[in-house]
């Protein structure tokens, strides 16, 4: 990124201020961190629940800054200096000017499940063929969505960005910001029912994805589910559909689980090509198939997109294998939902092939007033898959172990126990030879903690 002063102050509506004749003063890049500066860089000063970014203009300035954003000029300050009424509305203004100087296809990613997987995903299909950056993990909001767009070069020919919300109205802004020409809506389930109360406001805040794009863009949405696939109705683009579903745009037939991951064809109209993928879990199948979309709307075939996602590989603590001998465990505790937790049970079936499985399950979190019911769901659900053993943490575990025993798992193969510390000093002694374990719950319980301790005692 490169702009003039007089740019900046232009898209963000401020005044300059400080050094006199700094209109032309030029600024490469943007941050809100001193810490991750770069000489010419611009700072932006936003305020936070745990520091004031105001509170470090001097460092800024001292660490090479050429020029700062902020709604307030501390005493001393010399330097050039945009004055906004707002810091965080000026990052978002100054980005979505950024953004509209660039030929760039933004593509938007939302979702109640898969959001990350399947930006990761897109990246690895479209970068065999096309100069493409994609968000980093957590930049998916009001912060890291305009920093990414300000962090792109003109060379740039894809970005795809994560869109994450906390309530209704925060996808629009982005999706405002942004322009995506391209918007991929994985799943609408459970997650966030604590903020927006009802699984229909969270169909109509994913929607919002969808309802912003331009007539000349592409919708990519799950068949498999019915609220996304109801989405389609209120898009102005073009709709492509994909997921399992023999009728999607984009589906998989022969597919084939194995230990090492998943075989499948991708199939998109006359197009087919066969696919691997180093991960487990058909629900990623599905999150390929969104990406193997993606990649047709850029222009590319399906097999460049089978070629790409070929050398996909999972994220930490998302369906990670940790193989420790014969002892396999599947680290999936960055984050949990009732959906996400069907999925990992469904990739614990798949890797048992008559070996003993223990899931090991903590709370998830976001799900409000339902959240009792919805935990002891899921512990009903994992009772009928038949798992050996569960290992219960928090007070949401409490309900996830009320609810296996009430599906008919035995007393004797239910543990609860009240923290994850807990949890960590007992499984020690309960993993067997030969077991698959999965180690699963919300990303603020640090359940790889858990992994941590197996992999202690076990080597």
């Amino acid at each position: 990124m490169r702009l003039t002063l007089a740019e900046v102050q232009r898209a963000t509506g401020g005044r300059i201020a400080g050094a006199p004749g700094s209109a032309d003063t030029v600024v490469t890049g943007v941050t809100t961190d001193t810490r991750s500066l770069r000489k010419g860089g611009l700072f932006v000063a936003l305020r936070g629940p745990r520091a004031d970014g105001h509170d470090f203009i001097a460092d800024a300035f001292r660490g090479g800054a050429a020029a700062v954003v902020a709604s307030r000029i501390p005493g001393g300050i010399t330097g050039p200096v945009v004055q906004v009424a707002d810091a965080l509305r000026a990052l978002a203004d100054l980005a979505r000017h950024y953004r509209r100087t660039l030929s760039v296809t933004v593509v938007g990613v939302t979702g109640s499940v898969g959001k990350t997987t399947t930006v990761k995903m897109c990246e690895a299909a479209l970068r065999t063929r096309l100069n493409v950056v994609r968000t980093r993990d957590e930049w998916n909001a009001e912060i890291g969505v305009p920093l990414t767009l300000l962090g792109l070069e003109p060379a740039h020919q894809v970005a795809v960005i994560e869109m994450a919300m906390r309530g209704l109205g925060q996808i629009a802004e982005l999706v405002d910001i942004a322009s995506p020409q391209i918007g991929v809506v994985t799943t609408i389930g459970e997650s966030h029912l604590e903020l927006l109360g009802t699984i229909d406001n969270v169909a109509r805040a994913k929607g919002e994805l969808i309802d912003g794009l331009p007539d000349d863009g592409v919708g990519v949405l799950n068949r498999d589910d019915p609220r996304v696939y109801a989405l389609a109705a209120r898009s102005r683009a073009r709709v492509v559909t994909y997921g399992m579903h023999p009728d999607a745009d984009v589906h998989a037939v022969d597919v084939e689980s194995m230990e090492q991951g998943i075989r499948f064809t991708i199939v998109a109209q006359a197009q087919r090509a066969d696919a691997a993928l180093r991960t487990w879990g058909t629900h990623n199948v599905g999150n390929a198939l969104a990406a193997a979309a993606v990649a047709l709307a850029c222009g590319l075939d399906v097999e460049a997109a089978a070629e790409g996602l070929a050398a996909y590989r999972p994220p930490k603590m998302r369906l990670q294998p940790v193989p420790l001998g014969d002892v396999l465990v599947i680290n999936d505790a960055y984050n949990a939902s009732p959906a996400s937790m069907e999925a990992a049970f469904d990739v614990l079936e798949a890797l048992a092939h008559g070996r003993r499985t223990v899931a090991v399950l903590g709370e998830m979190k976001e799900l409000g007033p339902e959240s009792p019911r919805l935990h002891r769901e899921v512990g009903v659900s994992l009772a009928r898959r038949r798992a050996a053993l569960l290992v219960a943490v928090e007070q949401g575990g409490r309900q996830i172990a009320e609810g296996a025993a009430a599906g008919g798992m035995p007393p004797e193969a239910i543990i609860h126990l009240p923290s994850v510390d807990a949890a960590s000093e007992r499984v020690r002694g309960l993993i067997r030879p030969g077991d698959v374990v999965l180690v699963k719950g919300s990303r603020a319980l640090g359940m790889e903690r858990i992994v941590d301790a197996i992999v202690e005692a076990r080597t």
